[in-house]
């Protein structure tokens, strides 16, 4: 619970003072002091209306107390419905935010839900409506409505965004904003309705309904998972926070819904994550399938096998929701999260070269096959295709799973994917049963795992290092055991693991920098926090070499690094402990369920190699 002065509220809020609502379409950052300052209509990557976290100018929607407040969030259990509660001197208030989601139903539009109740006391509120068009760049020609008021966009009012309320408004060229007191037992319910043209009688939302309908629809969905071990919050939550990042059209899931939070305050590494990479997504397959969300999972591998048949380049490393690759990276005029800039919408790594993702992709079609999911001839084909891209390239330095912005290397986690390509892909085109050279794959497979365990051992550091013939130190290695090119007990992986954990460590154990941005030349510079999603290979690679005393105590301690919501940011500062990066992020919440389900016995989701 934190404190907040109406009259001296700062500029920006810690980033684990956010809550994440959604409708697998967008999302919106709701603070605990009532405030949403992010949200990008009418789809995740769209231009933000509301993005204060970004520039306090840039348009927000605040609903909070007049005077000063204490505040705390939580989710309803179960449920993506945020409950921010206010205590002030005179009373208790909450508003609960949440975006319908209903079942067997895809609502049109985006609404944003937010109903004031009065718990004790009398609590003087004050609303304020101020939307900003194309990332704050441009204001709205703000109208008063029969029954609140509009934000709109263009001569013909090509975007609007209606306020639905029983208040009445006072509205001028800012926005709109109202004071009102609530007691006990008050409810009132604010409506934000994206592409509405007039607003309405709030009453007609039926938001008790829908609230009704949506809770449902989030317990409904939460009870088919099938872990029940001993952390099942833990990975509900983390569902529930990767179910909202993803497109209830194509089942895509976003790296994370913001752009441009910094991995570093003041620093320059800001990247817009609104896309979805096919790394992160083919990870995120695998867990879904393991937690038992085969539908999920299924809907979107069809989605990235369309890509495959549909393009004839090879895979992109990255689409947007909608499928496109072309994701050009701008810069935006606005002041950043805390004075961190540039702030970038687009990014410019869709066009990199990154081996990896193939044999992340060939692991889930391979998994794909294995729960039940249909392949066809033209999809296997396609598949194919990326196997012998994979046999012809795997020689080729690339640009690496960090993205480096400079020149390219023979990165080890790189070549160790290309190694799953075609380990996995023998295995796949065997129990299809096609007439192609699986066996010629597997005998590759055993080239390239050579060549890796040889090529990428340091001898003098007794490491595997982070590309061939360097010194470099690179937590990406933690994955080596996960993907089964090296047994987690082998003596050249444990002294790996024992020098990445002292060499790289970054604050409490079992935080780890991803690498050394001194050394390693990645073409960004600056410095950046922990970053989480090594810490849970860690915990995995633990559990896999029969660790499991040890890899519980890391897990248990990377729950300190979650938000009091239970949601975790791609990085964290090693001192502080304060979230950087954007968020939530989908590959944190992906560590997390993979290691909470490979330290449970009765859940087998290692992944050894499967040929030779």
């Amino acid at each position: 619970m934190h404190e907040y002065d109406p009259a001296r509220l700062p500029d920006y809020k810690a980033i684990e003072a956010y809550g994440l609502i959604g409708d697998c379409r967008t999302a919106a950052l709701v603070g605990e002091d009532g405030s949403i300052d992010w949200a990008c209509f009418p789809d995740f990557d769209s231009p933000a209306v509301f993005a204060a976290i970004l520039d306090p100018g840039a348009g927000c929607f605040s609903i909070r107390p007049c005077e000063p407040f204490r505040a705390r969030q939580y989710y309803e259990s179960g449920t993506n419905v945020l409950v921010t509660e206010f205590t002030t001197a005179n009373g208790m208030a909450r508003i609960r935010d949440f975006m319908p989601m209903i079942a067997e139903r895809r609502m049109p539009a985006s609404e944003i839900h937010r109903g004031v109740e009065g718990v004790s006391g009398c609590v003087p509120m004050a609303l304020v409506f101020e939307p900003r068009f194309d990332y704050g760049r441009e204001r709205p020609r703000f109208k008063s409505g029969s029954h609140g008021a509009l934000a709109c966009r263009g001569k013909q009012n090509e975007q609007v965004l209606a306020l639905s309320c029983s208040l009445s408004l006072a509205v001028d060229e800012r926005g709109a904003r109202a004071e009102f007191d609530v007691e006990s037992g008050d409810r009132l319910w604010f409506v934000a309705d994206w592409d509405s043209r007039m607003t309405h009688p709030v009453k007609a939302y039926s938001s008790e309904r829908r609230l009704r309908l949506t809770r449902a629809y989030w317990r409904d969905w939460v009870a088919r998972l099938i872990y029940h071990g001993n952390y099942r919050s833990e990975v509900e939550r983390s569902l529930l926070a990767l179910k909202l990042l993803s497109s209830g059209r194509t089942g895509a899931v976003i790296a994370a819904p913001t752009t441009s939070l910094p991995e570093w305050a003041g620093g320059t590494r800001n990247w817009d994550y609104r896309y979805t990479w096919v790394r992160d997504s083919a990870f995120i397959m695998h867990a879904l399938f393991n937690a038992g969300y085969v539908s999920e999972g299924t809907q979107y591998f069809d989605w990235m096998l369309e890509r495959c048949v549909r393009d004839d380049s090879p895979l992109r490393i990255m689409y947007s929701v909608r499928g496109e690759s072309d994701l050009p990276e701008r810069e935006l005029g606005l002041r950043g999260y805390e004075d961190s800039r540039p702030v970038r919408v687009g990014n410019a790594a869709a066009g990199q070269f990154q081996l990896d993702i193939y044999g992340s992709l060939i692991e889930a079609a391979l998994h794909y096959q294995r729960v039940g999911g249909v392949l066809t001839m033209v999809e296997a084909e396609r598949l194919a295709a990326i196997i012998e891209f994979v046999r012809a390239h795997w020689r080729e330095p690339d640009d690496g799973i960090w993205e480096a912005r400079g020149q390219r290397e023979h990165y080890t986690y790189s070549k160790i994917w290309a190694w799953v390509a075609l380990d996995r892909g023998a295995r796949l085109m065997r129990e299809l049963g096609l007439d192609l050279p699986w066996k010629g794959w597997a005998t590759e497979a055993r080239t390239i795992r050579d060549d890796v365990l040889e090529r990428a051992y340091n001898k003098k550091l007794g490491a595997y290092t982070q590309f061939y013939g360097g010194d470099i130190l690179d937590a990406a290695v933690l994955v080596m055991p996960i993907t089964g090119i090296i047994a987690a007990d082998d003596a050249r992986f444990r002294s790996t693991r024992e020098l990445i954990c002292r060499e790289l460590a970054a604050g409490p154990y079992p935080l780890l920098y991803r690498y050394d941005p001194k050394l390693a030349k990645d073409g960004v510079g600056g410095p950046e926090g922990a970053f989480l999603l090594p810490s849970f290979w860690l915990v995995e690679g633990l559990a896999l070499g029969g660790l499991h005393k040890e890899a519980r105590a890391a897990f248990e301690a990377l729950h300190q690094h979650a938000s009091a919501l239970g949601l975790y940011s791609e990085e964290v500062h090693p001192e502080s402990g304060r979230m950087l990066g954007n968020f939530p992020q989908g590959f944190s919440h992906l560590g997390l369920i993979n290691a909470a389900l490979r330290l449970e016995s009765n859940v087998h989701i290692a992944r050894p190699s499967i040929i030779g």
